[in-house]
């Protein structure tokens, strides 16, 4: 694969249509019931098939090309979500979505993801946003009020992959996560 036309072809993945979202269902032990999804990027590639997010992600991230695709991911996710939830009726189906340390350095981010629930007519009980261990171990006052802030609005905040960083389970207990 070749990086420049990768490169280029990530970037108009989003405009073209190329990008598609999977759900993973999320289930609990308490019941066997399925409590929600977590929603994966994928890229159809035209003549090359669907590419898995190991061969594109971390050339978004390296180019900063993340942080479009998390605000397609983000969008798209939120519109199934309010889908789903407004065809189950009281029953409600959260939808989990990845986050990148790019997108909290993003100065109004706060502001854009409140914009994309308004937008697409998710509840903020619909959603969940999931970070990693690297994006708490920055521990910056940004990314703290960052957090903060989306909580604030209603949001469900997970550490994903927990245990591959350097993260214990007492230096979590100084943050306000959800799970």
């Amino acid at each position: 694969m070749c990086l420049p036309s990768t490169i280029r072809g990530l970037r108009r993945a989003i405009e073209r249509g190329e990008l598609e979202l999977h759900y993973q269902p999320k289930v609990s032990f308490h019941g066997n019931v399925v409590v929600g999804s977590e929603a994966l990027l994928r890229w159809r590639r035209p003549g090359v098939g669907l590419a898995p997010p190991n061969e594109f992600i971390p050339l978004a991230e390296e180019t900063g090309l993340i942080v479009d695709l998390g605000n397609w991911v983000l969008r798209e996710a939120c519109r199934t979500a309010a889908e789903w939830n407004a065809a189950a009726g009281s029953v409600s189906h959260r939808v989990a979505v990845n986050l990148s340390a790019r997108q909290f350095r993003f100065h109004d981010f706060v502001s854009m993801v409140n914009d994309i629930l308004v937008e697409t007519g998710c509840r903020p009980e619909w959603l969940e946003l999931e970070i990693t261990e690297s994006v708490l171990l920055a521990e910056d006052d940004a990314m703290l009020n960052t957090l903060s802030s989306f909580r604030e609005i209603g949001l469900s905040i997970a550490i994903d992959d927990f245990g591959t960083g350097y993260s214990s389970l007492s230096y979590l207990a100084r943050f306000q996560l959800t799970r």
